[in-house]
């Protein structure tokens, strides 16, 4: 395949390099060259496509319903694997026509396997690789195993940068993702692990053994070392539904939402997932040069880890963190939230520049323990730990440092009622202005106490 003169478009001597090429790469020289494409092309299993230095796919346009489903609706791919052992490698870019618009389902490379009993396995894109300017997707995978994506760069892309559905041992390691948007329905995605919820609750394995549903959650997804930023619309890192899954060491600047691990939605937003955990992970409001933030809302949510009313989020550990910028004096939104959660710990998180609730508790269970809560930019109403109802903790060894910043009204207050059991000790809350500690309305609490009952 040659590079592209004038308006030549290599659509079909692209399709047969990949078709004829059984034995080795599919080897796309580089030295700047640019080749034109349009519609779907497809590659067959067991390719492996090198990028050359500065190549260039360039798709002209895609062709609407052209492609397999995703979430259950036709596609329009750049490049489409079918088949299992896919490896794209280089330096070169796979460019979409969309730069600056949200066009539905337009996806620079989609891989969909044929359900969880018949998944392709082996799928790795690495060395650089740029995904740019696609509508909706830079890379969208459905019932794949053994997914490897390392140290490329995915940007300026409609609605996600990176999306997996029903997925299994993954790892998304030291990429880059920006610039999604404009997103389409409120929502916008830097990297996502998430299924297709339609028809979730009627599973019959939903509620006894989730592992083993039709679309079940992705499983066993390392997401690490990553840098995304500028999603001013949602979410930077996104989990809906998880089992045994790590986010670890990732940095996120500029997105309204940092890091998500929830339950899911639609039909399955009150199932969720088990032995997960968010860790030595840095989220803030603001740019990666420093800037303010570009987000607009109001409510912003640092690290979430909700589960659902049927099935908690199970033993979670959300350890480590600095979270910067997130909450709102509304208390619509906090810099950490649990809730719906089974055997949490929270423990040596590091909450800054936060409004509202530094962290939100409701129907949970576990520890919170040896977190640092900073100056509040937003004094009034603000509590460093706030729980709403239900579930029992044991809330030890946290403190307020304000230094010379504002300190917030409350320290710990326990919105709940007296038969829940929680377990305080051992905390440091001295400078609320308001109150350390505090029980329903306000009532005062001791700083070392058990509030109906020792938590197991």
């Amino acid at each position: 395949m040659q590079p592209s003169a004038q308006a030549e478009v290599n659509s079909a001597a692209f399709q047969r390099c990949l078709n004829d090429t059984v034995n080795g790469p599919v080897t796309i020289p580089g030295a700047d060259g640019e080749y034109l494409l349009a519609g779907r092309i497809t590659v067959p299993a067991g390719r492996t496509i090198v990028l050359g230095d500065g190549a260039r796919l360039r798709w002209l346009a895609t062709e609407p319903a052209s492609g397999g489903p995703f979430l259950r609706f036709a596609t329009r791919p750049g490049l489409e694997v079918l088949g299992d052992e896919f490896h794209l490698t280089g330096r070169g870019q796979i460019l979409g026509p969309s730069r600056g618009a949200y066009t539905a389902l337009e996806i620079g490379l989609l891989c969909v396997g044929n359900g969880i009993d018949a998944v392709h396995r082996g799928f790795e894109i690495s060395d650089g690789i740029e995904f740019r300017d696609w509508g909706s997707h830079g890379i969208a995978l459905q019932f794949v195993r053994d997914v490897r994506i390392r140290g490329i760069s995915v940007r300026e892309c409609g609605y996600a940068g990176m999306q997996f559905l029903s997925c299994e041992t993954g790892h998304i390691l030291s990429n880059t993702v920006s610039a999604i948007g404009p997103g389409a329905s409120g929502n916008a995605y830097g990297i996502s692990c998430t299924h297709d919820s339609f028809n979730y609750a009627a599973d019959p394995n939903a509620a006894s053994d989730g592992r083993r549903a039709a679309n079940r959650f992705c499983i066993d997804f390392e997401v690490a070392h990553n840098t995304v930023q500028d999603i001013p619309l949602w979410a930077g890192i996104d989990f809906h539904g998880a089992y045994d899954c790590r986010a670890h060491d990732n940095q996120v600047y500029n997105c309204r939402h940092g890091m998500m691990l929830q339950g899911s939605s639609g039909n399955a937003v009150d199932f969720a997932g088990e032995n997960n955990s968010v860790e030595s992970n840095s989220v803030t409001t603001r740019r990666l040069n420093g800037e303010p933030t570009t987000v607009t809302a109001l409510s912003r949510l640092g690290i979430s880890v909700n589960g659902g009313k049927i099935v908690h989020n199970r033993a979670i550990s959300i350890k480590n963190n600095a979270i910067d910028g997130y909450g709102d004096a509304r208390h619509t939104s906090f810099s950490l939230q649990h809730t719906f959660t089974s055997n949490l710990e929270i423990s040596r998180n590091q909450v800054t520049n936060w409004q509202g609730y530094g962290c939100y508790s409701a129907y949970s269970d576990g520890v919170i323990d040896a977190n640092v809560f900073g100056p509040v930019a937003e004094p009034a109403g603000s509590a460093c730990i706030f729980v709403a109802i239900g579930g029992g903790l044991r809330i030890t060894g946290n403190r307020l440092d304000v230094d010379s910043g504002s300190p917030p009204e409350y320290g710990l207050y326990l919105n709940t009622t007296r038969d829940a059991p929680y377990l305080v000790e051992g905390n440091d809350f001295r400078a609320a202005t308001v109150r350390p500690y505090a029980g329903p309305r306000g009532v005062p609490l001791l700083p070392n106490q058990v509030v109906g009952g020792r938590p197991g």
